[in-house]
């Protein structure tokens, strides 16, 4: 008896002691609260210190003061989805009137409508972290969960059967290209730093996507497609160096091989997923600590970089998750410290007033600035780790350019000034040139693109006539870009001709929105019809020609100066031929190696050249009646009678004695792994 009634005497005097410390180091916590963040330690380390939110949290004052002061980035929980863009039902447009507004529409779209894609909240949250110096993971592409099942049904019904895989490609790309390519070519889109392109694969469960492709998880040709056609536009707009594309899942801890065999596959032939976002809805009961460590270090391992993506742990108690969360950011910190590649760590939540996890308080934060015990926790096991965070200085936030009004006539735009010289004219959808057809030196020659190659043809002198408007003469001679019959219809062909500066000669340069980019308006159309790419296309020998303005990349082009040319004389030049390349005979040889999952199948060619020299150029045949291409990486293909020929891009059209290149087509049905190839 005695020895209870000291027992809580003693426990009353604990609870009082305790209260009197909290009393006396809540300011010294508070203090150093302020001074340690989450966006000063992590944001700081791992580049990236991250928040889930919703665009109502973003447009709400104090919500956003609060999140800037810990993130430097932001993941939108729900409203990037394929659902929220798309929408419950089918909204359809024209196939013209898609590109009319900037939708991608591959060559191999053929159905007359497309579905209309609402991006009025991902522009407004993109503006919002422009304006505040936030970046975006973009969350996500490719999804079973939140794609509605009309996507994947004949004429976008939900009633409608399955497609097959031909069009579902087409689709896939039209909307991978199209929601990629608005953002970029958004004034705010360079807040995107990263994409889920695909999400949870390894889980999808009665799928449209496992409907039209099959249910194969760890070789999904559908993942692949996508994660190809997302590197196809960041290498467009040149941002493969800083921005990066992920496999995202949950429970990867329990599914580690697997994870792996899905990223390498994706990557067979050329690397375009940077590695895995690690989904990390974890308890404090399962998984254990060194489960979820063992897993990250596993991808570290495999060469990936890890983002963090979706944090949250729940718990029995903050003391209890406290206790969980110094003991995983400690692991976490240590592989950091030992040179893993961790660059993101994302709490899935601003606090737990908005969590997706209702009963659990798995967050930092009780309510936006009020932190944890887990939040102390977490901050200690950085500085145990990692040490005291440094003090940044301010980073300047970014000022926006003026957005021209939606639906503004282009006429309106500001007239550009270009200052009189030498400029080649890349086109940006296709990053090819301005070209005299067969840099041919005669008037009524037609111009189309093609591969930069530095003839004169390719050049072209800027003159400024005193009247708001150029003249762009040819540096083949006398001759200037000219509007055939000076007509002011669609499709009228751009050529040169005899150089005199009338009418059909004059053009007008106008600013767009992206810096650097202009479009080339025609005088005798009075400026409502431009200087265009024929039907989008990228290919070389391309014509070119005026139509009205619609707004897309292959009315765009950008100047570049020549260097070192001379003011263009009046009289004609007498060009020399270039010299084709000349493919060696023999000594090169082809091998194949074959991935296949069924119902399609990775093909990997490597091209090696033991012809005692360097070899400018090379073909290779397949036969169609072998391989059935879908799609085809670092090379051009064409059809030729019963054959694919297929030639080189640029970078590796040169292959030095000893040497090889390499380049990859994904194909559909079966496939030997005896192909027939004859390259030469």
């Amino acid at each position: 008896m005695k020895r209870k009634v000291f027992k809580s005497l003693m426990s009353k005097l604990l609870v009082v002691a305790c209260a009197l410390t909290m009393c006396v180091s809540t300011p010294s916590l508070d203090a150093q609260a302020a001074e340690t963040t989450l966006l000063n330690t992590y944001g700081s380390s791992y580049g990236y210190s991250g928040t889930c939110i919703n665009l109502y949290q973003l447009r709400d004052a104090n919500q956003l003061a609060f999140l800037k002061k810990h993130y430097n980035s932001i993941t939108l929980e729900n409203e990037m989805k394929p659902d929220a863009l798309l929408g419950g039902s089918a909204r359809l447009i024209s196939t013209d009137q898609a590109k009319r507004q900037g939708y991608y529409i591959p060559n191999n779209y053929r159905e007359p409508y497309v579905p209309q894609i609402n991006f009025s909240t991902v522009d407004e949250v993109m503006k919002i972290c422009y304006n505040n110096g936030l970046k975006m993971r973009a969350h996500t592409l490719v999804w079973h969960s939140q794609t509605p099942s009309w996507f994947f049904r004949s004429n976008y019904a939900g009633y409608g059967g399955f497609v097959n895989q031909q069009v579902m490609d087409a689709r896939l790309e039209m909307y991978v290209k199209t929601v990629m390519n608005h953002v970029y070519t958004n004034q705010y889109g360079s807040v995107v730093y990263a994409w889920d392109v695909a999400n949870e694969v390894l889980h999808a469960e009665n799928s449209g996507w496992e409907a039209v492709y099959g249910n194969n998880k760890v070789n999904a040709s559908y993942v692949k497609k996508a994660f190809n056609y997302a590197y196809d536009t960041l290498e467009y707009f040149k941002l493969t160096d800083s921005v990066k594309l992920f496999y995202n899942d949950f429970n990867t801890y329990m599914e580690v091989n697997n994870v792996i065999k899905l990223v390498n596959y994706i990557n067979q032939g050329r690397k375009v997923c940077a590695g895995v976002g690690m989904q990390s809805h974890l308890g404090t009961d399962f998984p254990s600590v060194d489960y979820y460590t063992n897993a990250l270090n596993s991808f570290i391992r495999a060469g990936f970089e890890v983002q963090i993506t979706e944090m949250d742990i729940s718990n029995k108690g903050d003391y209890d998750m406290a206790n969980y969360a110094y003991n995983l950011f400690k692991n976490i910190n240590t592989a950091k410290k030992n040179g893993g590649k961790i660059t993101s760590i994302t709490w899935w939540g601003l606090s737990d007033r908005t969590t997706w996890i209702k009963n659990q308080a798995p967050l930092l934060f009780s309510a936006p600035g009020s932190p944890k015990q887990s939040y102390n926790k977490v901050i200690q096991a950085y500085t145990e780790v990692l040490g005291q965070p440094s003090n940044p200085q301010p980073q300047p936030q970014p000022q926006p350019q003026p957005t021209q009004p939606s639906g503004q006539n282009v006429n309106n735009n500001s007239t550009a000034n270009i200052a009189d010289g030498w400029y080649y004219l890349k086109n940006t959808n296709s990053q090819k040139y301005l070209t005299v057809e067969g840099n041919k030196a005669a008037a009524a020659t037609n111009v189309c693109i093609s591969t930069g190659t530095g003839v004169d043809g390719q050049k072209w002198y800027v003159q400024n006539l005193g009247n708001g408007y150029i003249s762009l003469k040819s540096g083949l001679g006398d001759y200037m870009l000219d509007v055939a019959e000076g007509k002011g219809d669609d499709g009228i062909n751009i050529q040169i001709y005899n150089a005199y500066a009338h009418d059909p000669q004059q053009f007008v340069v106008k600013n767009t929105k992206k810096s650097g980019v202009y479009t080339i308006a025609t005088k005798v159309s009075k400026e409502v019809r431009y200087v265009d790419v024929y039907q989008h296309k990228k290919t070389d020998g391309t014509n070119v020609c005026q139509w009205l303005y619609y707004g897309n990349p292959n009315q765009e082009w950008i100047f570049e100066p020549v260097q070192n040319q001379s003011q263009p004389s009046t009289q004609p030049s007498n060009p020399q031929p270039q010299p084709a390349p000349q493919p060696a005979a023999t000594g090169l040889k082809a091998t194949a190696t074959i991935n296949s999952w069924g119902s399609g199948y990775t093909a990997s060619i490597k091209v090696s050249n033991n012809t005692g020299k360097t070899v400018n150029g090379w073909t290779l045949k397949l036969k169609k009646s072998e391989v059935k291409m879908d799609s085809s990486w670092n090379v051009n293909v064409k059809e030729s009678g019963d054959y694919y020929v297929i030639t080189p891009v640029d970078w590796n059209s040169s292959i030095a004695n000893g040497g090889n290149v390499e380049f990859g087509f994904n194909g559909s049905g079966s496939v030997s792994n005896n192909l027939y190839m004859d390259v030469q």
